[in-house]
């Protein structure tokens, strides 16, 4: 993949290959139920924004908590296209600090977190899954 791809971190556990955030810009993020709900245009040390349409865009955050892997393609979520649009509707300011963490700790014990794999530094990299589609179609 890309030289940001690693297969570990500092405390020298095999977490997989992994990309920087800052390397997802411009690319596409799908939903668990597989919807297209637009494309990351900013990130933030906790959030990622998107941004759907072309004139009227529709701009969400997205916590990086509901991030499952990134295809070499498309950022693939834990949750699906309803959770996004009615609890992810925010506009051009990032939700405050306290907001993140309290939305994580809930997030991780509900359904579509307990799915999750928060591995250390999940906020700074992201793992890569090839071929995430032909996984997730498998369970």
């Amino acid at each position: 993949m890309s030289s940001d791809a690693d297969v570990g971190d500092e405390s020298g556990s095999r977490i997989g290959p992994t990309i920087l955030w800052s390397m997802l810009k411009g690319k596409k993020v799908i939903t668990n139920d597989g919807k297209d709900i637009g494309e990351i245009k900013d990130i933030s040390d906790n959030y990622i924004r998107l941004e759907k349409g072309s004139i009227k865009k529709d701009k969400f955050w997205i916590p990086k908590y509901t991030a499952d892997a990134y295809d070499g393609k498309h950022l693939w979520l834990l949750i699906n296209e309803e959770e996004v649009h009615s609890k992810h509707v925010y506009g051009d300011e990032s939700p405050r600090g306290d907001e993140y963490t309290k939305g994580l700790e809930s997030f991780k014990s509900s359904p579509s977190g307990q799915k999750g794999e928060y591995s250390p530094g999940f906020e700074e990299r992201i793992r890569i899954i090839e071929n995430y589609k032909n996984i997730r179609d498998l369970k």
